[in-house]
């Protein structure tokens, strides 16, 4: 019967088809009643997958919502009436659960980044860029803040620190108030693997920090102009707090 419907395309040479297959069935003692329900499914079939035709191309899209059970049958209810078709998706997979591809990367390991480092004993910071290891940069911040405390024992030893020359704004301020470095809070403001946006990156969170950063004007690599300044406040309103970005760990220093 379904090679009847389909093959054939004449109404004519349908109707003699479906004859010849009336009288095949008798021949083989099947009773009449058969043939007339197996046409009466294949009618009712045929009005079905016209409906579902029907329905699709009025559909205005198909939206993939992640499966969650007893809210994505809601939603499914919901974009059907505005006619758009609906196709979910698992929330969470083997993969998203057992696969981790890489490891974690340490902080201290991240190489060309704008960093911050914060005081123990005050508000200030101290922000810089580097295209090596942050660590690496670190173990040299330390080590020169480490080598001027040592020094500093008598009034007259701390006006001569003071007047030297660091290599560092964050020696300066250990030279100058003899406060405790948190080496240990590390944070990494901005990724930049290129060195003049790095630079720019620099100059834009030392200008965002205000009057509490620890580096003294014109001290980033880049000049930026002033005009920018309010720009800058603007956006630093809807930028993250240094304190939830990444940290550093594991920083070793005598």
């Amino acid at each position: 019967m379904d090679r009847a419907q389909h093959i054939v395309t004449e109404p004519e040479d349908r109707k003699k088809e479906e004859e010849h297959i009336r009288q095949a069935l008798r021949k083989c003692n099947y009773p009449d009643w058969s043939f007339d329900k197996v046409k009466q499914q294949q009618a009712t079939k045929s009005k079905k997958t016209n409906k579902k035709t029907d329905s699709d191309s009025k559909s205005k899209g198909m939206v993939v919502i992640p499966y969650i059970q007893g809210v994505s049958e809601k939603l499914q209810r919901v974009f059907r009436k505005h006619n758009f078709s609906t196709a979910m998706k698992p929330h969470t997979t083997l993969r998203k659960t057992l696969v981790h591809p890489k490891d974690k990367r340490q902080t201290t390991e991240t190489a060309g980044c704008v960093y911050e480092i914060h005081c123990q004993n005050c508000d200030f910071t101290y922000v810089g860029e580097t295209g090596r290891l942050l660590g690496t940069r670190i173990k040299e911040h330390c080590a020169e803040a480490e080598k001027i405390s040592s020094k500093i024992h008598t009034r007259a030893t701390r006006l001569t620190s003071v007047s030297d020359q660091h290599k560092s704004a964050i020696s300066d301020h250990v030279a100058t108030t003899n406060h405790i470095i948190d080496w240990e809070g590390v944070k990494i403001l901005h990724r930049e693997d290129q060195k003049y946006p790095r630079w720019i990156r620099e100059a834009t969170w030392i200008r965002r920090r205000g009057d509490k950063v620890m580096n003294n004007e014109g001290g980033a690599a880049f000049n930026l102009s002033h005009a920018y300044d309010h720009i800058i406040q603007s956006t630093s309103r809807n930028t993250p707090s240094s304190r939830n970005t990444s940290s550093a760990s594991g920083i070793t220093h005598t």
